[in-house]
């Protein structure tokens, strides 16, 4: 399969130099120039890994944003920034990105990097037969007519495949590990979107009216996806 990243940058000198990089290793990258066009586009597809120049891009928004996606993106993240202090890297890193580089960039240093940071979130483990079986079994939640399968990201009602977008089936996957155990929306925001945010309750009702529309059977009654008032949600 052909490693596909996601490149934020307006840097025409660096989007060529990544594009050279990309045709010899046999990787692909979608271009976007905006902070929220790579958030809009890593709602759309599972890509391997986020490029992103800090050129035209504040340190703190680009914090803010690491710290958005980083648990949407399965793979490495890498900084490009023009100038590379401790401070920079310092902050960046607790952000968890992976690397932070110094432009312009150099080759022959950036794709055995980027190669080994593939290898390293894609290794696969070594487990018996037995022991993948048993993993398989322990990954799917049934609830009804509803069957939730955490390892291939994928959820189905009377076996026909709900679309939910990559922070709802995350959202989804928090309740159902924590199944029976009311969460409030704190709780929830932490532990699905990792950041602290000012309109908590707002952002969490949003996703799981949409989750409710999308797998209730009747959204306003829900027997799934419960509120519990004064206190947040819970999945049974």
């Amino acid at each position: 399969m052909t490693n596909k990243f996601l490149l934020m940058s307006q840097q025409d000198t660096l989007v060529q130099e990544l594009q050279n990089i990309c045709k010899k290793a046999h990787w692909k990258f979608e271009l976007v120039t905006t902070p929220t066009g790579l958030v809009v586009a890593l709602e759309k597809e599972k890509i391997s890994g986020i490029w992103w120049d800090m050129t035209e891009v504040s340190l703190d928004t680009t914090i803010a944003t690491m710290t958005l996606i980083r648990h949407q993106v399965q793979g490495p993240i890498t900084i490009f920034t023009p100038r590379l202090t401790e401070r920079i890297q310092r902050k960046l890193y607790r952000a968890r990105v992976d690397d932070v580089l110094a432009t312009p960039i150099i080759p022959s240093i950036f794709r055995p990097l980027i190669e080994q940071r593939l290898w390293t979130y894609h290794y696969p483990q070594l487990h018996s037969l037995a022991d993948q079986e048993k993993a398989a079994k322990d990954t799917v939640m049934t609830a009804g007519a509803w069957q939730i399968n955490q390892e291939s990201y994928t959820v189905t009602k009377n076996g026909e495949t709900i679309a939910l977008t990559p922070k709802e089936f995350q959202l989804l996957s928090y309740l159902v590990d924590h199944q029976g155990q009311v969460l409030s929306r704190d709780q929830l925001v932490n532990g699905v979107w990792g950041y602290d945010i000012l309109d908590t309750s707002r952002i969490v009702d949003i996703h799981i009216s949409h989750l409710r529309d999308k797998l209730e059977d009747d959204s306003q009654h829900p027997t799934h996806l419960l509120t519990v008032r004064g206190f947040g949600y819970k999945f049974v």
